[in-house]
C-alpha cells in the first residue's frame, strides 16, 4: 500500500510549505519509511483527504478526530506540534482569532451584532465549532446574532479575501494558521485587525488512518517525538516554527464534542 501524506492545513505559502515537507520527510527517511506528500487544495473538500487509503503523517482536524473516534473509525495518532510563539507556553495548544477590518469601531463580539459573518467550513473546529461555542453564549435564546451568514469560504485565504474586500465584517479563522502567516505572508493580513478570541483547545494532530498498521505508525512517532533532542533537525524545526512534537492525547479531544453539545443546548446548532 502507497502511503501519503499531507500538511494542506498548514501550507500558508511556498515557503511554509517546503519547511512542512523538508521536516516530515526528514523524519519519514529516518524512520525508514516514504510517503508521497499529496497537496488536495480547495475546492476539494478536505475531508475527502482524511478517508484517501494509506494517510500516514497528514495534518487532521481535532474536531472531526474526535468524532470519527466515537464513530468508531479509529485513527491513529501520530504527534501534536508545539508552536514555538511564548503564547503557546510550550503546550499543543491553539485557538480561533476573531477577525474585523481594522477601521472597524467594534471593541467587543457583543458589538458586532446585526453584522455579516462569514464561515470556513462546517467540519471544521477552528473554522466552525470554536466561534459556534462562543458566539452561542451571545445569542438570546438560540436566536440569529447576524444579519447574514455566509459561507462556506472553504479555506482561511478565502475568509481573508472576504473580509478584506468588504464582503463579510466577522470571520473566525486558525490562529496558528494566522501566526504562520503573519511569518509567510504579513500582507495577507494588511487591514484587519484581531477582535477577539475562543479558547485554547488541542491541535489539529498527525494521523495515520485507520488502514495503516500501528507498528508503521509508531515507527514516525518515534522519530518525531525525538526530533529535537537532535541538534541536526534544529533547523528543520526552527523553518516550520515548531518547538517540539508530543504525543496526542486523544481524550483530550473528546472535549471538542463538548462544544458542540454546549452549543446545540442552547439553540444554537448554526453559525446564524
Amino acid at each position: 500500500m502507497e502511503l501519503i501524506a499531507s500538511t494542506r492545513m498548514y501550507d500558508v505559502a511556498p515557503a511554509a510549505q517546503a519547511a512542512w515537507h523538508a521536516l516530515l520527510g526528514a523524519a519519514q527517511a529516518r524512520a525508514g519509511l516514504d510517503a508521497r506528500f499529496v497537496e488536495y487544495r480547495w475546492p476539494t473538500p478536505i475531508g475527502e483527504l482524511w478517508g484517501l487509503p494509506g494517510l500516514y503523517g497528514a495534518f487532521m482536524c481535532g474536531w472531526p478526530y474526535a468524532l470519527a473516534l466515537q464513530a468508531g473509525r479509529a485513527y491513529t495518532a501520530v504527534a501534536s506540534v508545539v508552536p514555538d510563539w511564548p503564547a503557546y507556553q510550550g503546550q499543543p495548544r491553539y485557538r480561533s482569532e476573531f477577525l474585523v477590518r481594522a477601521d472597524s469601531p467594534w471593541c467587543t463580539l457583543a458589538d458586532a451584532a446585526g453584522s455579516r459573518y462569514g464561515w470556513m467550513v462546517r467540519d471544521s473546529q477552528s473554522g466552525w465549532n470554536a466561534p459556534r461555542a462562543v458566539l452561542a453564549k451571545l445569542a438570546i435564546h438560540g436566536g440569529a446574532l447576524f444579519s447574514e451568514s455566509k459561507g462556506p469560504y472553504g479555506n482561511p485565504r478565502g475568509l481573508l479575501r472576504a473580509l478584506a474586500g468588504n464582503e463579510i465584517d466577522l470571520t473566525a479563522v486558525d490562529g496558528w494558521y494566522l501566526d504562520l502567516l503573519r511569518v509567510h505572508d504579513a500582507d495577507a493580513l494588511a487591514g484587519l485587525r484581531t477582535l477577539a478570541y475562543t479558547p485554547w483547545t488541542p491541535n489539529p494532530l498527525l494521523v495515520a488512518g485507520p488502514d495503516v498498521d500501528s507498528a508503521t505508525a509508531a515507527r514516525l512517532s518515534r522519530v518525531l517525538l525525538t526530533m529535537h533532542e537532535d541538534p541536526q533537525h534544529a533547523q528543520l524545526l526552527r523553518d516550520a516554527r515548531v518547538a517540539r512534537f508530543v504525543l496526542p492525547e486523544a481524550a483530550r479531544y473528546v472535549r471538542l464534542i463538548d462544544m458542540e453539545r454546549e452549543a446545540l443546548a442552547r439553540g444554537y446548532p448554526e453559525i446564524r
